[in-house]
């Protein structure tokens, strides 16, 4: 009877152990699957404003004063003087700038006449004012010169010459043509040269074609670095936008983003001959990434799961800690429970994004197989998984805050980076949209494309 007790005692100490024993799983190997950002082929526009106004005002400044003297001019006894009257007025609509240049006009002509057998003659002078107007187109050639096309829309006559003599006339079209021969050349030179000095072209489209080759860096928490690659040049259509006149550039190139160390510069490209296209500038284009890391994903799911109780009829565990890792491109979560059962367990699931709620969750959600197969002998319950299914909707893990401040990143650096006076780099990204994620060595990498409007602004230079 004595030996029945100490069989039963020792039973129950044995089941005792047995249910108090702690759960030992080995740890599924962190592993991680190459990532790598996919190069985004995109357009960078540099956008080249010339003020209209300030193109007039310059003008302006340069012309002044007497503008022309001639004597003895179509070959007869005829005299001018032309004097700027008023400022010049500059219109614009695309690539064609139309202006009113009003002058002032003296002239001095000989007058004959013969009456009743008697000649008659004497000089006379006559003020007058005349707009002319003309149009001037403006083109890019092989070598990036503004070249400007001008031609002669007429004239009016804002006060015609008048002598209060019977028999006299002033020759109007006469002075009317030498005004508008004498005055054309000159201001289409002033055009010319005033153009030449806001816009060097080609300077400015070199100097970025060589910059953008430099690496550079977008956001350093993240080390997040940006690498162009232009192949081509487009020139797009003249475009007008109030009073200013925009000139469509844009380079053509393969724009890479790296996280981690600075990449190499590639082997510097010459800059080749532009290709005219049909449209303007495309939206900016870029492919980058920002990472949620580990820790970051196991303080929000502890905050949530810390002492929080799963229960399945009679059984229950509660979660004591909690971290996530990577393996073979799987997330996989890492668990100490007691209750029902005690001990760490590993289960594992797809990451993925959602779009709708901007975060990440996990799908599919399984126990590893090492877990798996010690549930079986201590906790099969749990293999139904109800639990497991009732514990992943606290495992999601908001991305907005981190998508938003990548964009913020990059507009700051873009929001007004000058290049040198008069250049700067303006824009904004816009769009964003979520391409991709992967389990990086303590993060999951976000992979994202940006779009928005990026251009090089040439303006305010001075005349």
């Amino acid at each position: 009877m004595k030996i029945s007790k100490t069989i039963l005692l020792l039973s129950f100490i044995t089941l005792f152990i047995s249910s108090c024993k702690t759960l030992q799983v080995e740890k599924p190997k962190e592993s991680y699957l190459p990532s790598n950002l996919a190069p985004a082929m995109s357009e960078f526009p540099l956008q080249v404003e010339i003020d209209i106004k300030k193109l007039e005002t310059a003008i302006n400044k340069k012309m002044n004063g007497l503008i022309y003297e001639g004597n003895n001019l179509n070959s007869q006894d005829l005299s001018v003087k032309i004097w700027k009257a008023q400022n010049f007025t500059f219109t614009i609509n695309n690539n064609v700038i139309e202006y009113r240049v009003p002058l002032k006009v003296w002239s001095r002509f000989a007058w004959k006449v013969e009456k009743f057998g008697f000649s008659v003659s004497d000089h006379y002078e006559a003020n007058g004012s005349i707009a002319l107007t003309y149009k001037t187109t403006i083109d890019i050639d092989k070598n990036w010169k503004l070249i400007a096309k001008t031609s002669s829309s007429g004239f009016q006559w804002i006060e015609t010459p008048k002598l209060n003599l019977i028999g006299i006339t002033v020759p109007v079209t006469p002075i009317a043509n030498i005004a508008l021969s004498k005055s054309e050349k000159l201001i289409t030179d002033q055009i010319d040269q005033a153009l030449a000095e806001m816009v060097d072209l080609k300077k400015i489209v070199a100097m970025v074609w060589n910059e953008a080759q430099k690496p550079v860096q977008l956001n350093a928490e993240n080390n997040l670095w940006l690498r162009i690659t232009p192949k081509d040049v487009y020139v797009s259509p003249f475009l007008t936008e109030g009073q200013k006149f925009k000139l469509g550039v844009s380079l053509y190139a393969r724009i890479e983003s790296f996280m981690g160390a600075k990449p190499e510069a590639n082997p510097l490209a010459a800059l080749p001959a532009f290709k005219f296209v049909q449209r303007p500038p495309q939206e900016f284009n870029l492919n980058v990434a920002v990472d949620a890391t580990f820790d970051k994903i196991s303080e929000m799911a502890k905050s949530q799961l810390l002492n929080k109780t799963f229960s399945e009829g009679k059984k229950s565990i509660t979660i004591t800690d909690l971290s996530v890792y990577g393996s073979n491109g799987k997330a996989v979560f890492m668990a100490d429970v007691v209750g029902s059962l005690k001990g760490r367990i590993y289960f594992t699931g797809n990451m993925v994004y959602n779009p709708e709620k901007t975060a990440l969750e996990i799908q599919h959600p399984e126990f590893d197989v090492k877990t798996k197969n010690a549930l079986v002998k201590s906790a099969g319950w749990l293999l139904h998984g109800l639990i497991l299914n009732k514990l992943t909707p606290y495992l999601t893990y908001p991305v907005k805050t981190d998508l938003e401040k990548m964009k913020a990143e990059a507009n700051k650096m873009l929001s007004n980076f000058t290049v040198y006076d008069g250049v700067n780099l303006q824009g904004a990204l816009n769009s964003l949209t979520v391409t991709g994620l992967d389990l990086v060595p303590g993060a999951v990498r976000i992979s994202a494309n940006v779009k928005g409007n990026i251009a090089l602004n040439v303006n305010n230079l001075n005349l």
